[in-house]
Protein backbone atom coordinates (compact mmCIF):
# COMPACT_ATOMS: atom_id res chain seq x y z
CA UNK A 1 0.00 0.00 0.00
CA UNK A 2 1.31 3.41 -0.94
CA UNK A 3 1.45 6.05 1.78
CA UNK A 4 0.55 9.69 1.27
CA UNK A 5 3.49 12.00 1.67
CA UNK A 6 2.84 14.44 4.56
CA UNK A 7 4.02 17.42 2.48
CA UNK A 8 1.51 16.53 -0.26
CA UNK A 9 -1.26 16.24 2.33
CA UNK A 10 -0.26 19.62 3.78
CA UNK A 11 -0.37 21.15 0.29
CA UNK A 12 -3.94 19.93 -0.22
CA UNK A 13 -5.06 21.17 3.19
CA UNK A 14 -3.50 24.56 2.41
CA UNK A 15 -5.26 24.53 -0.97
CA UNK A 16 -8.64 23.99 0.68
CA UNK A 17 -8.00 26.78 3.20
CA UNK A 18 -6.80 29.18 0.51
CA UNK A 19 -9.93 28.40 -1.51
CA UNK A 20 -12.22 29.20 1.39
CA UNK A 21 -10.29 32.42 1.92
CA UNK A 22 -10.65 33.29 -1.77
CA UNK A 23 -14.42 32.94 -1.46
CA UNK A 24 -14.81 34.75 1.87
CA UNK A 25 -12.33 37.64 1.54
CA UNK A 26 -14.24 39.48 -1.22
CA UNK A 27 -17.32 39.55 1.02
CA UNK A 28 -15.39 41.64 3.55
CA UNK A 29 -13.37 43.68 1.07
CA UNK A 30 -16.40 44.68 -1.00
CA UNK A 31 -18.71 44.95 2.03
CA UNK A 32 -21.18 42.57 0.45
CA UNK A 33 -24.49 41.53 1.92
CA UNK A 34 -24.38 38.56 4.30
CA UNK A 35 -27.02 35.99 3.33
CA UNK A 36 -28.58 33.62 5.81
CA UNK A 37 -27.63 29.96 5.61
CA UNK A 38 -28.09 26.89 7.83
CA UNK A 39 -24.36 26.70 8.75
CA UNK A 40 -22.09 28.86 6.60
CA UNK A 41 -23.50 32.32 5.85
CA UNK A 42 -20.11 33.76 4.81
CA UNK A 43 -19.56 30.93 2.34
CA UNK A 44 -23.03 31.43 0.88
CA UNK A 45 -22.47 35.17 0.64
CA UNK A 46 -19.13 34.60 -1.09
CA UNK A 47 -20.61 32.16 -3.58
CA UNK A 48 -23.73 34.17 -4.35
CA UNK A 49 -21.84 37.45 -4.50
CA UNK A 50 -18.88 36.05 -6.40
CA UNK A 51 -16.81 38.83 -7.95
CA UNK A 52 -13.67 39.33 -9.96
CA UNK A 53 -11.74 39.32 -6.66
CA UNK A 54 -12.72 35.70 -6.06
CA UNK A 55 -11.16 34.68 -9.37
CA UNK A 56 -8.06 36.77 -8.70
CA UNK A 57 -7.63 35.25 -5.24
CA UNK A 58 -8.16 31.73 -6.63
CA UNK A 59 -5.57 32.36 -9.33
CA UNK A 60 -3.07 33.69 -6.77
CA UNK A 61 -3.80 30.71 -4.51
CA UNK A 62 -3.12 28.35 -7.39
CA UNK A 63 0.05 30.23 -8.27
CA UNK A 64 1.35 29.91 -4.70
CA UNK A 65 0.40 26.24 -4.58
CA UNK A 66 2.17 25.59 -7.87
CA UNK A 67 5.28 27.40 -6.68
CA UNK A 68 5.47 26.03 -3.15
CA UNK A 69 3.16 23.03 -2.94
CA UNK A 70 3.65 19.37 -3.63
CA UNK A 71 1.34 17.37 -5.86
CA UNK A 72 -0.01 17.64 -9.36
CA UNK A 73 -1.00 21.22 -10.28
CA UNK A 74 -4.39 20.14 -11.65
CA UNK A 75 -5.29 18.43 -8.37
CA UNK A 76 -3.95 21.32 -6.30
CA UNK A 77 -6.12 23.74 -8.27
CA UNK A 78 -9.21 21.58 -7.86
CA UNK A 79 -8.49 21.23 -4.15
CA UNK A 80 -8.98 24.96 -3.65
CA UNK A 81 -12.74 24.54 -3.94
CA UNK A 82 -13.11 20.93 -2.80
CA UNK A 83 -14.49 22.06 0.54
CA UNK A 84 -17.46 23.92 -1.00
CA UNK A 85 -19.34 20.77 -2.05
CA UNK A 86 -18.57 19.21 1.33
CA UNK A 87 -19.96 22.25 3.15
CA UNK A 88 -23.00 22.23 0.86
CA UNK A 89 -23.64 18.57 1.71
CA UNK A 90 -23.49 19.43 5.41
CA UNK A 91 -26.09 22.16 4.85
CA UNK A 92 -28.29 19.78 2.79
CA UNK A 93 -28.33 17.31 5.67
CA UNK A 94 -29.68 19.98 8.00
CA UNK A 95 -31.87 21.80 5.47
CA UNK A 96 -32.70 19.59 2.45
CA UNK A 97 -34.16 22.50 0.46
CA UNK A 98 -31.11 24.75 0.87
CA UNK A 99 -29.29 23.46 -2.25
CA UNK A 100 -32.02 22.44 -4.70
CA UNK A 101 -29.73 22.63 -7.73
CA UNK A 102 -26.73 20.95 -6.14
CA UNK A 103 -25.52 19.04 -9.26
CA UNK A 104 -25.32 22.31 -11.18
CA UNK A 105 -23.76 24.03 -8.16
CA UNK A 106 -21.03 21.39 -7.92
CA UNK A 107 -20.30 21.62 -11.66
CA UNK A 108 -19.96 25.39 -11.34
CA UNK A 109 -17.48 24.93 -8.48
CA UNK A 110 -15.43 22.75 -10.80
CA UNK A 111 -15.47 25.41 -13.52
CA UNK A 112 -14.59 28.18 -11.10
CA UNK A 113 -11.65 26.19 -9.77
CA UNK A 114 -10.09 26.30 -13.24
CA UNK A 115 -8.71 29.74 -12.39
CA UNK A 116 -6.76 28.12 -9.54
CA UNK A 117 -5.74 25.24 -11.83
CA UNK A 118 -4.33 27.74 -14.32
CA UNK A 119 -2.46 29.50 -11.53
CA UNK A 120 -1.07 26.20 -10.25
CA UNK A 121 0.26 25.22 -13.67
CA UNK A 122 1.88 28.63 -14.12
CA UNK A 123 3.34 28.40 -10.62
CA UNK A 124 4.76 24.94 -11.32
CA UNK A 125 6.23 26.18 -14.62
CA UNK A 126 7.89 29.10 -12.80
CA UNK A 127 9.18 26.73 -10.11
CA UNK A 128 10.85 24.55 -12.74
CA UNK A 129 12.35 27.60 -14.45
CA UNK A 130 13.83 28.82 -11.17
CA UNK A 131 15.27 25.37 -10.43
CA UNK A 132 16.90 25.22 -13.88
CA UNK A 133 18.48 28.65 -13.42
CA UNK A 134 19.92 27.55 -10.05
CA UNK A 135 21.81 24.66 -11.62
Amino acid sequence: MRHLNPSVLLSFVCAALLGIGAVILPVWILSQRIYSAPFFPLIRSGVEGMSYLTFIFLFISGLLLGLLGKGHPFLLGLATLVSLPLLAIAEMVVSPTSHNLWPLEFAIYGLISLSAVLGAFIGRYLQKRVRKSDV
